[in-house]
């Protein structure tokens, strides 16, 4: 590439220097100047950084003289948005270098931000590695370098790019349908169309696609962006970016999803469907503006994945006995609850995928649709044109369905017409937003529903939550932890019989010891008794007294059970049970699941092992004294 020539207003027509514009302005006297001079032929520094170190004059008085005095712009890089394109221009070696950031492209001019304006050589420099005419503009060194550490990371893009890329070099992101900007949009969207910009926004997409991903988080900080990817429920961070990336790379996504690239302020919403190794994958966009900047996470829809069978789900043999029972009735209905990211709409799915048949008609309403599956009508809501959960279920209710499902029930209304379907001789599915099982008769009387409506229609709950897995490849025998034992309060005599696992982490678990999920459940159906006691106003403890008496497992039993079986870690138990979700002790005869008031296992008949025997007060593992009477607890006191 020839040599560019420097812009005009950096044609030497005036060739003083730094020194000597600053002596005739009266900032520097003769000999200041002269000793820093001196200073300057032993050191090889620049004139600038000798005299502002010598403290004759600051970094900002330089900056304005300069900038005064010749003609120069002076700008505050604080109140200057960069331009991606020319800080693609400057790496971050010369940026340095010359104490220089680039801030616009126009006309084949690249306006450069510099200490001092009146170094030729610099300038030169920098035309020559860009290709472009140089129109220099002054700011102090503070500035420049701070500007440089916001903007720049010690990777450049192309490079993180490139790294990113080696692991996806058959993979192709399509997006459906090719994106066609307006006229208003296009400007915008040409300066986040660069190609490493381009690439970066389509393997991000991509490797998360790849990683089994559910959600990409892409945050905004002071000096960066981080972006994050949930795996089997938890965060992890994939990649940093310089903070020049954040509104281009933003700035992408927006166009891929239809959403305004100019509003900043408001949250947004969109999505888009892309097709990467084949599979039609649905992206839905949601965009919020945080204290740096807008925050984006995408959530990820995979429409080819194949829909499971209850038997994959995770559950023992006496629940999938249970949840076949309740998938048979033909009105009534069925609720599966947890909080957001337990699976519960995976478990919907699979069973209605058992439910179809060509004899039966089911609807579903859905926020978003996350499977398609074929021979079932599937709506999905759209609250900006008025198709809520509500009025869609209205008209659902005239189209003769015998299995009705419902994303979720967020309100009264909905609610209410579940029930009046229900009522009217109709299966319906829904989701709720409860702990466990017994507290979801206590949620919907608090939303509005008799109670007379809820003994007589609900049919069964489904609790659950998803603990993962231990990796497979990298599985090996441990010892539980103490802390894990004392979170959980069980004695450790009861863990004997019990072998524990851990993944010690490999290739094929991403060294985290952990590979795929699976669901731990609690289902509660509906007997005649607890009926009559729902009627008779009877508490959420007696409920689940009366359901755990009916052979009813609790989550902290199913959990208890996994973990017993190899199939999670006691630790990942405690990351997802709670102690107020009854996962209180464990028979150390029989190791069954047992409250922590029980006095006795119901079981097996034997004194719990978890009670003083002077007074009959729970006692916790660790402790050596009974703090209720003040008798020592030995192994044989306790009982």
């Amino acid at each position: 590439m020839a040599e560019s020539k420097p812009a005009n207003k950096s044609r030497p027509h005036n060739k003083k220097r730094l020194g000597d514009l600053l002596f005739e302005v009266g900032l520097i006297t003769k000999e200041g100047l002269d000793k820093a001079l001196g200073e300057q032929k032993k050191t090889g520094k620049r004139l600038g950084e000798i005299l502002t170190s010598q403290g004759l004059i600051s970094e900002l008085m330089i900056a304005q003289t300069l900038a005064s005095q010749l003609g120069y712009k002076y700008v505050d890089l604080n109140e200057v948005e960069l331009e991606p394109e020319a800080l693609l221009m400057i790496p971050e070696s010369l940026a340095r270098k010359h104490l220089a950031i680039p801030i616009s492209i126009k006309n084949k001019c690249l306006t450069v931000s510099m200490v001092d304006p009146l170094d030729y050589e610099s300038i030169r420099d920098l035309g020559f590695h860009s290709g472009l005419e140089i129109h220099p503009m002054i700011a102090s060194k503070r500035e420049i370098l701070n500007t440089i550490e916001r903007n720049y990371l010690d990777t450049s893009l192309e490079s993180i790019v490139q790294e990113t890329q080696e692991n996806f070099n058959d993979s192709i992101l399509q997006i459906i349908p090719d994106i066609t900007a307006t006229d208003e949009i296009k400007t915008i969207e040409e300066r986040a169309r660069l190609a490493p910009i381009i690439k970066l926004a389509n393997l991000i997409m991509t490797k998360a696609i790849k990683s089994r991903a559910s959600d990409i988080h892409i945050e905004p900080y002071l000096k960066g962006l981080k972006v994050r990817y949930r795996i089997d429920g938890l965060l992890n961070e994939e990649m940093q970016l310089p903070k020049w990336v954040q509104n281009p790379l933003i700035s992408r996504i927006k166009v891929l999803a239809n959403l305004d690239i100019s509003e900043r302020r408001m949250p947004q919403d969109g999505a888009v469907r892309v097709r990467s190794d084949h599979r039609e994958i649905d992206l839905r966009i949601s965009c919020l503006p945080t204290q740096y900047g807008e925050k984006v996470v995408i959530r990820i829809l995979d429409q080819g994945r194949q829909i499971i069978s209850p038997e994959t789900l995770g559950l023992s043999k006496k629940d999938l006995v249970s949840l076949s029972s309740l998938i048979r009735r033909r009105k009534g209905l069925i609720l599966v609850t947890g909080p957001t990211g337990s699976g519960k709409t995976t478990s919907l799915y699979s069973m209605i995928n058992r439910i179809k048949s060509e004899t039966t008609n089911i609807l579903t309403v859905e926020d978003p649709i996350e499977y398609s599956i074929e021979g079932i009508n599937q709506t999905q809501v759209n609250p900006d044109i008025g198709l809520t959960f509500a009025r869609c279920l209205k008209s659902i209710l005239r189209q003769d369905p015998n299995v009705i499902l419902i994303g979720e029930i967020r309100d009264a209304e909905t609610a209410e017409i579940a029930f009046r379907a229900a009522i009217t001789g109709h299966l319906v599915l829904s989701t709720l937003h409860t702990g466990d099982a017994p507290s979801t008769i206590t949620r919907l009387i608090d939303i509005g529903i008799p109670r007379f409506l809820v003994a007589s229609l609900l049919v069964g709950v489904i609790a659950q939550r998803l603990v993962r897995c231990v990796c497979p490849k990298c599985k090996e025998p441990t010892k539980p932890s103490e802390e894990s034992l004392i979170s959980l309060n069980i004695p450790r005599d009861a863990l004997k019989n019990i072998t524990f696992y851990y993944g010690k982490g490999c290739s094929y678990c991403n060294y985290t010891g952990y590979q795929g999920r699976s669901g731990l459940f609690e289902i509660l159906i509906l007997s005649t008794r607890i009926r009559e006691m729902i009627s008779a106003n009877a508490s959420e403890q007696d409920i689940r007294a009366a359901a755990l008496a009916e052979k009813m497992s609790s989550l902290g039993e199913d959990g208890l059970n996994k973990v017993r079986e190899g199939i999670t870690t006691i630790e990942e138990l405690v990351r997802v049970i709670e102690a107020e979700e009854e996962l209180q002790s464990i028979c150390h005869k029989c190791n069954r699941y047992i409250h922590i008031d029980f006095l006795a296992c119901p079981y097996c008949g034997t004194s719990a092992a978890h009670h003083c025997a002077s007074c009959g007060k729970p006692l916790q593992p660790e402790w050596i004294i009974c703090p209720y009477c003040k008798e020592k607890v030995t192994e044989e006191k306790r009982h």
